[in-house]
């Protein structure tokens, strides 16, 4: 079965005929064709000099600061590239003008010292641990955003205006809402407007950028520029990201026509044929674009739980309950807190409650007899078959094809157990997945089987778990792989650098020691066999 025929709706497909819902809801979510940027521009993206540092670059054109807590120290040793940040992220936005004593940053360089922008730029960001930054890309990347980007336009214009009229102080505000405005690019002199004082026709979600003010305003992730101003890479012409007036196409009578931001996303991160889309192309920054959006996703989660207290009895709940449960019986130690439902994802009683169904399960079937560690890679045949169809030369810049594919492949997994019974006749089952420090997925699976199919000896064992490595003449299959992907190591002695090494040991207790046999501990942990002389291989010259 193709990637493809495993995603589709079983109920609603036929065979000449799939059904989908996971990019575009059967149709309701449609938004705009992504717009094609000129040749030089987009020839950008087919240069590696220019991929290697294309979030460097993005910076230095964003017009807003990223704040978040970046951890680089993720991407020291060898291995893909990982974008990882930890705490809240946020977007800033400053003034127009930098104060007397500073230098400009993000929005400024545009309107400050235009003949000289380019140089600005390269002074600005000239770090010598990232390399250097290649003039010739900025000068491309600066002149197509004058042209083509709205809001770029937007601010150079006010600058003008506000220097033709004489004015010292002055605002430009982006409206959230414009009537007239539709989904895409942005229709010139509908952004927003130059004032001098308090408009009567602003939202608390407008942004208002001052022309000399000296602290950054934080910009509501409601307002449809919260994407476009800081990746203006992805989107040279300024185009609207997500807001809470999109509405869905459909012709149902559904009262709830809202585009949610995960519906919003979901259909952004989907490839489709004959479109060309600039965001799937954007390499590292597309991996910090998936964050961003996912943080958006949370966020907003996070915000309808907060404003929905009422209807989750979370004054009950959250309150009286919660103390009593700690032990506390004064009124001092109970307060207004936000309560997470069971049903959002990763909270405290989501993971409690699935705590307690594994508990249930063990209660009817008692321990778990197997213990199997389902790992992602790269090399399949599918990921491997999209990343050359798609013109892509690392699978790490697409994260989401990789969850994509390892998410059919765990369903696949677990009807191979059920169906195929490989371990015997499974009861039930449980699964868990984990993303490893370096971003690739795995998936930690709890099986119990019938009584009948139990291992009962410390022979048996031997028929489904092997620790030592397959015979290459009888099985050559089966050793490329094992050799491949499933060795540890070198480390030790031969290795003190590896990143498994603590105090000059393994902490993984590599190598194991050899036996004869396998055996049970008294605690019935199970010593697999290891002989001595058994098949052997090369791995880093050892």
């Amino acid at each position: 079965m193709s990637s493809s025929a495993a995603e589709r709706v079983l109920r609603l497909s036929h065979v000449n005929r799939p059904v989908y819902t996971q990019c575009c809801k059967l149709g309701a979510v449609v938004l705009p064709v992504p717009l094609r940027p000129s040749a030089p521009f987009m020839g950008l993206f087919q240069e590696a000099a220019f991929l290697d540092n294309i979030r460097a670059y993005n910076s230095m054109f964003s017009m807003t600061s990223f704040g978040a807590n970046i951890d680089e120290s993720v991407n020291i040793t060898r291995g893909p590239y990982t974008f990882k940040v930890s705490g809240q992220v946020s977007h800033w936005i400053g003034s127009l003008c930098p104060p007397s004593s500073e230098k400009p940053r993000f929005l400024q360089l545009y309107i400050y010292d235009t003949e000289n922008e380019v140089s600005n730029r390269l002074r600005f960001f000239d770090n010598p641990t990232q390399g250097a930054l290649d003039e010739r890309f900025v000068s491309i990347i600066g002149s197509t955003l004058n042209a083509t980007n709205e809001y770029v336009c937007t601010f150079k214009s006010a600058a003008d205006i506000a220097c033709g009229m004489g004015l010292e102080t002055y605002s430009v505000r982006l409206y959230n809402n414009v009537s007239d405005r539709r989904y895409g690019a942005p229709s010139p002199g509908t952004l927003g407007a130059i004032i001098a004082g308090d408009d009567p026709n602003s939202s608390q979600y407008d942004i208002v950028v001052h022309s000399k003010d000296g602290l950054p305003h934080r910009i509501s992730k409601l307002h449809p520029a919260y994407m476009p101003f800081q990746y203006p890479l992805l989107f040279p012409f300024g185009e609207d990201g997500w807001s809470p007036r999109m509405r869905s196409r459909t012709n149902s009578e559904c009262s709830d026509r809202n585009i949610t931001v995960n519906m919003y996303y979901s259909y952004q991160l989907h490839a489709r044929s004959n479109m060309f889309s600039l965001l799937l192309c954007g390499g590292r920054l597309f991996q910090q674009y998936i964050v961003d959006a996912y943080i958006c996703v949370e966020q907003n989660r996070l915000d309808y739980v907060q404003n929905h207290q009422e209807q989750l009895r979370s004054e009950y709940v959250s309150g009286v309950y919660d103390a009593l449960s700690r032990g506390d019986s004064e009124g001092r130690f109970i307060g207004r807190r936000i309560f997470l439902p069971a049903s959002f994802v990763g909270g405290p009683r989501y993971m409690y409650k699935h705590y307690q169904d594994a508990l249930a399960i063990c209660r009817i079937y008692g321990n778990p007899q197997y213990f199997v560690t389902f790992t992602c890679n790269v090399k399949w045949p599918e990921i491997v078959r999209y990343m050359d169809t798609h013109g892509v030369d690392h699978s790490q810049n697409r994260p989401d094809i990789i969850a994509r594919v390892f998410q059919m492949k765990v369903e696949a997994f677990i009807l191979f157990l059920k169906d195929d019974k490989p371990f015997g006749n499974v009861d039930a089952y449980l699964y868990t997945i984990e993303f490893q420090k370096r971003g690739l997925p795995h998936c930690h699976t709890l099986v119990w089987v019938a009584a009948s199919d139990r291992i009962t000896t410390a022979a048996e064992v031997d028929k489904y778990i092997s620790s030592e490595l397959p015979d290459p003449h009888l099985e050559p299959s089966l050793y490329k792989i094992v050799t491949e992907c499933m060795l540890h190591g070198p480390c030790g002695f031969l290795n003190p650098k590896s990143p498994c090494m603590r105090d000059r040991k393994c902490t993984k207790n590599i190598p194991k020691p050899c036996q004869s046999s396998t055996t049970f501990d008294k605690d019935e942990y199970v010593h697999y066999k290891r002989r001595e002389g058994a098949y052997h291989t090369m791995r880093s010259r050892v």
